[in-house]
């Protein structure tokens, strides 16, 4: 192990200790030393983003470890908009503290690669804006889908539950399908195609769709009681569109798997 690898563990264990410390120290009542821990665990994780950066030369976007840890970084982010911008759900907090570890307890158990050559498909305008909407959109899919497990494992489905959801949700679904529509684009700048039915561009689309069944089934009142079903299958279908496709063998030649 090198040293930049020895530097990447230690910045990213750090920001896991500091963010399971945040989550547990907001759920003692302890939020002052809760935002405080969470503050220095994103400057760890910041240190993760700015190491990516300069040994690649390129906004850390490309590989799997890069994203990641974009992932985590952007939980704090959230966590403090949604503080700002809907005060009534401040008690979320805890949910994107502990949202914001997992994704770097995943990075300690992968390949740390830390040089990732640019391939030339990515070598375009849309590739920062196309990842990055698909980053906020999971980190936010992410917490909605903790609060869902958390509110079932308590046989909780209060209202203010609910709307929690709903909120975050509500904020996620534009942007998945920002990626979902820049990803087109690219597609057609670089393959000649906006939409080829590759292994990745079905999933995507699959995801979105049963988050927009979510949104439906919130509004139909014989619907209403299947609208979690939906949000979870949506989850699940996301985790195996980011992570799945990308570790299942290339049989069918898709271009989204570049490793």
């Amino acid at each position: 192990m090198n040293v930049t690898e020895i530097l990447a563990m230690s910045f990213a264990g750090g920001a896991v200790a500091c963010y399971l410390a945040a989550g547990s120290l907001f759920c003692a009542k302890k939020s002052r030393l809760a935002y405080i821990a969470a503050i220095v665990g994103w400057c760890f994780n910041v240190g993760i983003f700015i190491q990516n950066w300069y040994i690649n030369g390129y906004p850390p976007f490309a590989s799997m470890y890069q994203v990641l840890g974009d992932i985590s970084l952007l939980f704090v982010l959230l966590m403090v908009f949604i503080r700002l911008r809907y005060a009534e759900h401040g008690q979320l907090a805890p949910y994107f503290f502990f949202g914001a570890a997992i994704p770097l307890i995943g990075t300690l158990f992968m390949d740390r690669n830390m040089h990732w050559s640019l391939m030339p498909a990515l070598r375009s305008p849309y590739f920062v804006p196309h990842v990055c909407s698909y980053v906020l959109s999971y980190a936010l899919c992410a917490v909605a889908f903790l609060i869902g497990v958390v509110g079932f494992f308590r046989k909780d489905r209060s209202v203010r539950r609910e709307r929690a959801m709903y909120l975050i949700l509500r904020i996620a679904f534009p942007f998945m399908v920002s990626g979902l529509l820049l990803g087109a684009l690219w597609a057609d700048q670089v393959w000649g195609n906006y939409w080829t039915w590759d292994i990745k561009e079905v999933w995507s689309l699959i995801t979105a769709a049963l988050y927009l069944c979510y949104f439906h089934a919130r509004r139909v009142a014989g619907m209403k009681k299947y609208a979690g079903l939906f949000a979870t299958l949506g989850f699940f279908a996301l985790i195996f569109t980011f992570l799945c496709v990308n570790v299942l063998p290339n049989t069918g030649g898709s271009l989204h798997i570049y490793t």
